[in-house]
């Protein structure tokens, strides 16, 4: 039972560790919210290409209501908050995360993360957020979501294709990051072992 619920394996690491994957990459498009899909589907693109790119990576492209999704070997990209991507709400549903309900949450139009002191939220336009979450077998899920178009782009432009650069493990962005750069994160850190947020080595404006 050793490791059931907890980081281990190819989970550990900050975002970048969503590139060790034991299959072949995917990104899950959220269907929940038909205006958004479009849009979705053009972030996914990129994010494809940008890897085949720097990688000659190949991705495989979905949409959250496909039935083949439970098939996948590999790690996950879900773009769209909980409310939008409905593979998102599966994985929660059925996560075997000691922490319930898991440390950080992406719906209707908030992002909400709780460090087992404090509750910070974020909302309002160009909110983003980048974060990992555990799937089965060691493997993981990063989703990508913003409270709107704006908040999504940002949130996408940290994807890690850099790898060796020093990343935390989840980013909260706002529209400071577009004066700012990174300098306009709204909040970033870490998990510990268990998937709790770690306040020592996060931070939250």
């Amino acid at each position: 039972m050793w490791g059931i619920g907890e980081r281990h394996g190819r989970q550990l690491g900050p975002l970048s560790a969503i590139m060790d994957t034991p299959g072949k990459l995917a990104i899950i498009i959220g269907t929940q919210t038909p205006t958004s899909v479009v849009h979705f589907q053009r972030i996914a693109s990129s994010i494809a290409q940008n890897l085949y790119t720097y990688f000659g990576a190949e991705i495989d492209i979905r949409f959250d209501n496909d039935t083949e999704i439970t098939r996948l070997e590999g790690n996950i990209i879900c773009l769209g908050m909980e409310d939008e991507n409905s593979y998102i709400q599966e994985v929660i549903a059925e996560s075997n995360v000691r922490t319930k309900p898991f440390p950080i949450r992406a719906k209707n139009s908030v992002v909400t993360i709780n460090d087992t002191s404090s509750v910070h939220t974020y909302h309002g336009d160009g909110v983003g957020a980048v974060y990992l979450h555990p799937l089965e077998t060691s493997r993981l899920l990063m989703i990508i979501c913003g409270t709107d178009a704006k908040g999504l782009e940002r949130a996408a432009k940290l994807f890690p294709y850099r790898t060796g650069v020093g990343q935390p493990d989840w980013v909260v962005v706002g529209l400071k990051m577009g004066v700012y750069g990174m300098e306009g994160v709204e909040a970033m850190g870490y998990y510990n072992n268990l998937w709790d947020i770690e306040p020592a080595v996060s931070w939250f404006s």
